[in-house]
């Protein structure tokens, strides 16, 4: 660890790019007021200019008070296959779990108001799917019961459902990611999901051979599609996209959506796609009314500006 100035500890572990979003954390910490908190867990001993203590009070880690009022209703009501982890949720400035929440819950609320400008601006961002009008969003989905779906906890960290102009229905699942990276390792016991995996018939049979011998891992990100799948299958959507968010230096999400598209058939491609954090949230402060736009203007100077 190291200490700069004022702003806490630091980690020396940090890639280039977690060192400076960490460091950016800290800023804001600073900004806000909030003295330095222990992380990353609770039972941590050492503290992180990125942590904070008591979030789950003060609320201090979301852009909006509604957002931390729904922060709060969803762990008060978390259901059984609901992995939210509260501490983090509340008081990890760096995580992106409430950086998903900072990012979604906003358009959650202008939906209801306004939904002519949700769709305006989701439209704006996701050009090449056939947004005609969005008819909700949401945060940390597992569908259940998971027996239906892909048997596994694997969430969407947000969501979108959409119809086009035809009325068919469509679902755009998204994985945020500020300095996460997907995990690299498989799940347990994951031999049916593998086969569940193969039966979407997205994949060239070379993939096919490679997963059944082991050769390629049920890792997350293959995980998160098959959900987005699964989900489409079982509710009988007429086209399902995944999508990773993240920041436009992210070190990883290039490598980790090849990894999985260099298998795929052409005429699935467009399946897995990547979107930059910066993009999402310059597009929703051109589209949305000015008391929103002023919310992902706050986002962007949280998260987004290194320099």
């Amino acid at each position: 660890m190291e200490s700069i100035l004022n702003l806490g500890n630091q980690c020396k572990s940090d890639n280039a790019f977690t060192k400076k979003a960490r460091l950016l954390q800290s800023m804001y910490r600073v900004k806000i007021g909030e003295e330095e908190g222990v992380g990353s867990t609770k039972t941590s001993k050492r503290k992180y200019g990125n942590m904070i203590s008591g979030g789950e009070i003060s609320g201090k880690n979301f852009l909006m008070k509604e957002t931390f009022e729904y922060a709060k209703k969803r762990v008060k009501n978390r259901k059984d296959n609901e992995t939210i982890d509260e501490f983090r949720l509340f008081n990890n400035l760096l995580s992106s779990m409430p950086m998903a929440f900072n990012l979604f819950h906003p358009l959650m609320l202008l939906l209801e108001e306004n939904p002519e400008k949700v769709t305006l601006a989701i439209r704006s961002i996701f050009k090449n799917i056939p947004v005609f009008v969005v008819t909700k969003i949401g945060l940390e989905f597992i569908p259940t019961p998971i027996e239906k779906y892909a048997k596994d906890k694997s969430a969407m960290d947000a969501y979108i459902q959409f119809q086009d102009n035809n009325g068919e229905k469509y679902i755009i699942a998204i994985e945020t990611k500020y300095t996460d990276i997907l995990g690299l390792n498989e799940a347990h016991n994951c031999e049916e999901q593998k086969q569940m995996l193969i039966d979407t018939g997205l994949f060239y049979a070379e993939f096919e051979g490679l997963l059944i011998a082991n050769k390629i891992k049920l890792t997350q990100i293959y995980r998160n599609l098959l959900l987005t799948e699964r989900y489409r299958e079982v509710e009988n959507l007429k086209d399902s996209y995944s999508v990773v968010l993240s920041p436009k230096e992210h070190p990883s999400t290039e490598k980790e959506i090849r990894s999985v598209t260099e298998y795929l058939k052409p005429e699935y491609a467009y399946k897995l796609s990547a979107v930059t954090l910066e993009d999402f949230v310059d597009t929703m402060i051109q589209c949305l009314p000015e008391y929103y736009a002023q919310v992902y203007e706050r986002f962007r100077e949280r998260y987004l500006e290194f320099e």
